[in-house]
């Protein structure tokens, strides 16, 4: 399958699908990337503020299925470290519980 190819390109404020494209160096920023079970491949890029609409079968017994997975979230958790406060991404951060009040410990 060929994918098309989108080099050193900036997505701001749209819908990308992701899937049977190849995105290298790519920026994309307050974009929705939905990504289906296709071909794909991202090289270099950039994530800000963007949401994803991730479609994908995990097959039971297929290790590959975890590990391509995996490596998605991995993607998605490294844009959040290096753009969100500690306090947003949990560290540090405390939560009171519903109808209740938090005492220090």
């Amino acid at each position: 399958m060929l994918l098309t190819k989108h080099d050193g390109e900036t997505f701001q404020n749209q819908t990308v699908y992701i899937s049977g494209q190849a995105f290298i160096r790519c920026k994309f920023i307050a974009c929705t990337l939905i990504l289906r079970e296709s071909i794909y491949h991202l090289e270099g890029c950039s994530f800000e503020r963007c949401n994803w609409h991730v479609d994908w079968v995990l097959m039971w017994g297929s290790p590959e299925s975890l590990r391509e997975i995996k490596a998605l979230v991995n993607l998605m958790e490294q844009a959040q470290q290096t753009q969100l406060p500690p306090e947003a991404l949990g560290a540090g951060a405390t939560q009171t519980p519903a109808g209740g009040s938090q005492t220090p410990a």
